[in-house]
């Protein structure tokens, strides 16, 4: 006990120095309330030297806090900020960070050009860079570029956020040159490949957004996950599943073990889940914050191994101080409060709830014979304690509280445990052999499907979460000392009498259906069922505007089943999610890809597509481009060996049934290499009386064009040009095509004003329909009729 009230006293210097930002009043005050403490708890002489003890710890702890905080001012290479370009050479010194349309590097800069020669410098840098070309952990790279102090935000200290990483400037798109690899870590540089190679594995197998959910679950790349999952796992309380943190780890290894110890008793089942945690650890990568998140589960799992809580609790006491020993600005780490508080509450919360959740069940016999009853009530402790202990801090940091988290978590984590093993047979066979994980995609693909539909189910429902502005240090004291009083309460009382115990008997036989069985035959009529509703109807002419955010992407699914992709977004992680919500995951056909121009935001997705799909030839209009993105093109282009062809005006593909698609433009005219957008491919989809007129980005002058070639334009169905930009869809071009229904791609919130009123002012009269109000939008016809269906509904 006196280890633990030291390591508490070293804890609590630590926490009134990092949240009184190291006022020595506040420590001074720490060192008080230890000291009155103490004397409370044990009213002795021999108390004496444990307090002075402690007060001293408290003292230390507040001096070894402010001695470790950022100096104030810029140091290294953050001399240089917010000034004239600089050029340095740096090292890209851990895993790059691949966002939907750029990636992010930590650097470590080594050296810095001064009066046009070198000369040592230090510092990190964070610099964000277009998605093409990748540069990866241990290249060398010089750099041309205008440092900027991180900012300030009034919700978030991005500038501490950073300075904690010891990141003092960033950039964003500099001029970039690679100058040689291989510096990096050789063990870290094959734990990143390894996990490259396994997320790559993952996302050959897997639709989205399936594939990103498995490589959080599995690998805590939360940064993978499409925005609008993300969102709604942030308001379900369920974002910690994806999240390499103690609350993840302690959670993992408690179901583990509950789901082990009816089959070979509890504390072998610990002991497999301490090797499970060592594993984890080394596959994730081996970070601090990883290591510090094993430390918290390997804790709770030792407490299970030996039955000891109160050795738990003070081991985590100890591993606390160690940690903050080391490193006392972890103290700030939103994540390493995380990880201790959903520990702390595994080990003195869970226990009593785990033994009032049995009582209460014993009293149905029949409930408490089932296979599945200890493991159920193993959940609802683990879930329950960790929430009640991480719900202030959530509340504190975020100012928003998830009132389904409870629930949602319920429902969502039996499926963690199902998606980090499958995930894991998956990635290892996808990575061994080429291919393999295609064969194990059906075991993987139930239990992600269905925790993404627990997650999105629970975040529709009205108050998923609330904002709760103000909440403060103070609030979470508060709430704190409840929780403590709770805790104690719950475990100074026995749940059942003795001799209530007693009439509990083990279950003498086992269902006809076990759980496993009962969810194998739900995962297959999931299956089914999502077959059922993503398969094609025979006869039509289905063309599906996808939502990729600004950019554009456009799926034809042709009467006989032929399948084109026009253009594919900005990014793979704008267009596999919207791929994986039309196409199932075990179909990888495409039978055409049409290029309308080489800009980023048509051209992001395709190198992508080569990769993951079967495509059976590409179809290209007349430039090329000078982009990092078209020269990762080309080279997909060409390993693939997939046949490419030049689009010429009047080039026809017949989609039989009497559908058919044509090239009418460019027109000579419009082919100048330095106007992309005007050299964009126009195509026209027609099916009987129904066809559909597609623009890509021309503006006005290659309207002019057209209209002047005489090419037939009436269509019923426009996809307007440019985004909806008003230097685009001119009224003469629009009442030469006289449709309909207009479409619009475009992605919320952009910052070109897209689509602009201008251009909805032409198209008054016709049904408007936008990906970023209505999501995928998709039009079918027989040649007659024309039928409307969108992913969010219709206003």
């Amino acid at each position: 006990m006196t280890l633990a009230a030291l390591a508490l006293a070293w804890l609590l210097g630590i926490a009134a120095a990092a949240f009184a930002k190291a006022d020595p009043l506040a420590s001074l005050a720490a060192a008080a309330l230890f000291a009155a403490a103490s004397f409370a708890y044990r009213p002795r002489p021999g108390t004496l030297a444990l307090a002075a003890a402690g007060v001293a710890l408290v003292l230390v702890a507040g001096w070894r806090y402010d001695a470790t905080l950022p100096p104030s001012e810029p140091t290294g290479i953050a001399r240089r900020n917010d000034g004239d370009a600089v050029r340095f050479r740096a090292l890209i010194d851990s895993e790059p960070d691949d966002r939907a349309n750029s990636t992010l590097y930590r650097l470590s800069v080594r050296e810095a050009s001064v009066d046009g020669g070198w000369q040592p410098e230090s510092g990190r840098v964070l610099m964000r860079t277009a998605a093409f070309p990748r540069y990866a952990y241990g290249d060398l790279l010089q750099i041309e570029a205008e440092l900027e102090t991180p900012p300030s935000f009034e919700d978030f200290d991005y500038r501490d956020y950073l300075l904690r990483q010891g990141i003092s400037s960033i950039t964003d798109y500099p001029r970039v040159e690679r100058l040689e690899g291989g510096h990096g870590n050789r063990l870290r540089a094959a734990l990143i490949d390894l996990r490259s190679r396994l997320s790559g594995a993952l996302s050959d197998a897997l639709p989205e957004p399936e594939a990103s959910l498995a490589a959080g679950v599995l690998l805590g790349a939360r940064s993978d996950l499409p925005p609008d999952l993300r969102d709604d796992m942030n308001a379900t309380g369920t974002s910690h599943l994806v999240a390499v943190s103690g609350q993840n780890v302690t959670i993992l290894a408690g179901l583990l073990i509950a789901l082990l110890a009816w089959l070979i008793g509890r504390r072998p089942a610990a002991w497999l889940a301490l090797a499970g945690i060592a594993g984890y650890a080394l596959l994730v990568g081996g970070q601090p914050s990883v290591v510090r998140a094993a430390v918290m589960g390997a804790l709770y799992v030792v407490a299970i191994a030996f039955g000891r809580q109160s050795s738990a609790a003070v081991g985590l006491a100890l591993a606390g101080a160690a940690m903050t020993a080391i490193d006392p600005q972890v103290a700030r780490d939103v994540s390493f409060q995380l990880s201790f508080a959903a520990t702390l509450g595994l080990i003195t919360l869970a226990p009593p709830l785990r033994d009032r959740a049995a009582a209460a069940l014993a009293r149905w016999p029949a409930a408490a014979e089932l296979p599945a009853a200890q493991a159920a009530i193993e959940l609802f402790a683990v879930t329950l304690a960790a929430i009640a202990f991480t719900l202030p801090i959530t509340a504190v940091n975020f100012h928003r509280v998830s009132l389904v988290a409870p629930v949602a978590n319920l429902f969502a984590v039996p499926a963690f445990v199902l998606v980090a093993f499958t995930a894991a047979v998956v990635a290892v066979a996808g990575s061994i052999v080429p291919a393999g994980g295609d064969w194990l995609a059906w075991l993987a693909w139930p239990p992600a499907a269905y925790m993404v539909g627990a997650v999105r189910f629970f975040a529709a429902l009205p108050l998923a979460s609330v904002e709760l502005p103000g909440i403060g240090a103070g609030h979470a004291i508060a709430y704190y000392a409840v929780l403590a009083a709770c805790v104690w309460l719950l475990a100074r009382r026995p749940s059942l009498e003795p001799a209530a115990q007693a009439t509990v008997a083990p279950p003498a036989t086992r269902p006809l259906i076990p759980a496993g069985g009962l969810a194998l035959v739900m995962g297959l009529a999931s299956i089914l069922l999502w077959l059922a509703v993503t398969m094609p109807t025979e006869g039509r002419l289905s063309v599906t505007f996808l939502d990729v955010g600004q950019g554009e992407a456009i799926l034809i699914e042709g009467p006989a089943g032929q399948r084109i992709l026009v253009d594919g977004g900005p990014s793979d992680d704008a267009l596999a999610p919207a791929l994986g919500r039309h196409l199932a995951f075990y179909d990888r056909r495409i039978d055409l890809v049409v290029l309308t121009h080489p800009q980023a935001d048509h051209l992001g997705g395709l190198p992508w597509v080569l990769g993951r799909y079967d495509v059976g030839g590409v179809l290209a209009g007349p430039v090329e481009g000078d982009s990092g993105v078209y020269r990762e093109w080309v080279r997909a282009l060409q390993s693939s060996a997939v046949p490419a062809t030049d689009a010429a005006r009047g080039r026809w593909i017949d989609l039989g049934g009497g559908a058919r698609l044509v090239v009418i433009g460019p027109t000579a005219a419009q082919s100048a290499p330095n106007e992309l957008n005007e050299a964009s491919l126009v195509l026209k989809l027609s099916m009987g009386d129904i066809s559909l007129l597609l623009t890509s980005d021309i503006g006005a002058p290659s309207e002019e064009d057209l209209l002047e070639s005489g090419a037939d334009l009436r269509a019923d169905v426009l996809k307007v040009g440019h985004h909806g930009s008003t230097g685009s869809s001119t009224p003469a071009f629009v009442f030469r095509v006289q449709p309909i229904v207009d479409v619009i791609s475009v992605g919320a919130g952009n910052s070109y004003g897209h689509p602009a009123p201008e251009v909805l002012e032409r198209l008054a009269g016709d049904l408007v329909l936008r990906t970023d109000l209505h999501g995928d939008v998709t039009l079918a016809t027989d040649g007659e009729h024309l039928w409307l269906r969108t992913q969010r509904g219709l206003d």
